[in-house]
């Protein structure tokens, strides 16, 4: 006989038999025991929490011709014959069956006596896949379907269910199996298979399981496979793919003692070894998460993890900061082609952060009077629309590359980009590197480049690591350049108004830096060739 995994092996074919959902159980118990039964049902929660188990058990149950306290009896001639062929029991993938033409074909079947027993029933699973349109034709068949008839459709996503369906049907939300009921099924398993695994091994397993039954099952299941009875915690965390806590610990050291080459070089070695990158995040989330219930709640933790938590003493807002960021970098890491680069970029803005030292340009920037009236109302206009880096020498900056913008000068410069790539295993510039290879080169001119990025983090990173990133840029731009970073968003904005300026012959002037060596001179371009020397012929359109 082949093998059969221990998710499969170990299901639950009755209510008692059920792990972690005793309310659902104990409501659907007491529906058997009272012959009440609603025609539509909706189970919602996590994977693995039993939605579909307890749905075939409840379709069997409820065709029993004896239950017992609500639990089918499995001697009656329909328990018997439902164990053999559940023909009346159909279940149906939504992920793949998730058109209009699918639902038809269960409303053309629905008039259909059961073969079996007393109920047709049918499982949808993954519900929240289906299409507009099938929605629309599952919604009439909800509204008035046969007696004979009844509809469990299960969802990891309810916010997904149109409330035209949700109003219809009986709604259990499926929690999380606790630890503890976990712990003991797995045990129970190991005593079943004749294995026996420590109580530290067993936890590790259930915690890496997250409240899923079935994740926690399939996890022992590998473990097992090893056939080895002294194995390791680092053997788990292997064999799963995720990130061990020590590794969670040193990544979050680096971040607390800003140590970027060293956390670069930790993110360097996880992907060589092929871990889960989304696991870095989500371990470090609950990181987030216990540092800061142990600087607010004490003895909260064990005394042996609290020691260990006591070495972070991030400030409050700097913890709900940090937790932002790895929400959005989570959001945003199942989207991105580039997982790596994106996880580096982020955990650079996290090093620097919490840095009371940032850039002395912001300093600076605070000194800046502009003198030019005309010059200044029209880098206020610009500075309305920019996002969270609100100083003058940034305004100053963009003001002076528009002015002496040269295309010739970006075409050359944008042949040096991909020189960034010799710079990735470089232990000094490495992180920034990674950083402005996410970027584009958008405008040249002599003095100054200014470079975009997709959103306003990574401005904030540019920023923040200003002195590094231009020692690094003049190295292969093989120039001495002022440096400029705004978001995709805000070149829009600044784009736009520099056509639009051009065409009521509103003329920028240059302005001197704040302390810069400079005469005092200030030169003035014709707009309609600052415009075409920015943006190209293709994109000005001279009236």
């Amino acid at each position: 006989m082949s093998y059969v995994a221990l998710y499969r092996k170990y299901r639950p074919k009755t209510f008692d038999e059920v792990v972690g959902q005793d309310i659902v159980v104990q409501i659907l118990k007491t529906s058997v025991i009272n012959n009440t039964f609603t025609h539509a049902y909706l189970f919602a929660g996590s994977r693995g929490t039993g939605k579909t188990s307890i749905a075939k058990i409840f379709a069997k149950t409820i065709n029993c011709n004896s239950p017992i306290d609500g639990v089918m009896c499995e001697k009656c001639d329909n328990c018997i014959k439902l164990q053999k062929n559940d023909i009346d029991i159909i279940e149906i993938d939504a992920a793949s069956n998730n058109g209009v033409e699918e639902i038809r074909e269960i409303r053309s079947k629905v008039k259909l006596m059961p073969t079996i027993g007393k109920y047709k029933v049918y499982i949808i699973d993954e519900v929240h896949m289906l299409s507009v349109g099938a929605f629309n034709a599952l919604l009439k068949t909800l509204e008035e379907p046969p007696k004979h008839v009844i509809f469990i459709l299960a969802t990891t996503e309810i916010q997904k269910i149109p409330l035209t369906i949700l109003s219809r049907c009986q709604r259990f939300d499926f929690k999380k199996i606790n630890e503890k009921s976990l712990e003991n099924r797995l045990k129970e398993i190991c005593e079943k298979e004749n294995r026996l695994l420590k109580d530290d091994i067993i936890k590790t397993i259930v915690k890496l399981g997250d409240g899923s039954c079935r994740d926690a099952i399939n996890l022992l299941d590998q473990v097992l496979s090893l056939n080895d009875d002294n194995i390791t915690e680092e053997d788990i965390y292997n064999i799963s793919g995720v990130v061990s806590e020590t590794i969670l610990f040193n990544i979050m050291k680096n971040i607390y003692n800003k140590k970027l080459p060293e956390l670069l070089s930790e993110i360097n070695k996880l992907f060589d070894e092929g871990k889960n990158l989304t696991s870095i995040v989500d371990g470090l989330i609950l990181l987030v998460r216990d540092i800061t219930i142990n600087q607010t709640i004490s003895n909260y933790f064990s005394d042996e993890r609290k020691v260990k938590l006591d070495e972070f003493n991030f400030e409050l807002e700097y913890l709900k900061k940090m937790l932002d960021i790895l929400n959005e970098l989570n959001e945003k890491l199942s989207k991105s082609l580039n997982q790596k680069n994106l996880l580096e970029i982020y955990l650079i803005y996290l090093t620097n952060i919490g840095n009371n030292n940032v850039n002395k340009q912001v300093e600076v920037c605070n000194q800046v009077e502009c003198k030019n009236v005309e010059t200044k109302e029209v880098l206020d206009q610009y500075n309305d629309n920019i996002l969270h880096d609100n100083n003058e020498l940034k305004k100053i900056r963009i003001n002076n590359i528009l002015v002496k913008a040269d295309k010739n000068l970006l075409i050359k410069n944008l042949t040096f980009f991909d020189r960034f790539n010799d710079f990735i295993s470089n232990k000094v510039y490495n992180g920034v590197a990674t950083l402005l290879l996410e970027s584009k080169l958008i405008v040249a001119s002599q003095e100054h480049l200014m470079f975009s990025f997709v959103d306003d983090s990574l401005v904030n990173a540019f920023y923040l690591n200003m002195n590094l990133i231009t020692d690094l840029v003049n190295q292969i731009f093989e120039n001495q350049y002022k440096l400029i970073a705004v978001s995709e968003a805000e070149w829009k904005i600044i784009r736009e108004k520099f056509i639009s300026d051009k065409k009521n012959n509103v003329v920028l002037k240059y302005i001197q830096e704040p302390n810069e060596n400079r005469d005092g001179h200030t030169e003035t371009n014709k707009v309609e060739d600052m415009a075409v020397d920015v943006f190209g012929e293709e994109l000005v359109e001279i009236k």
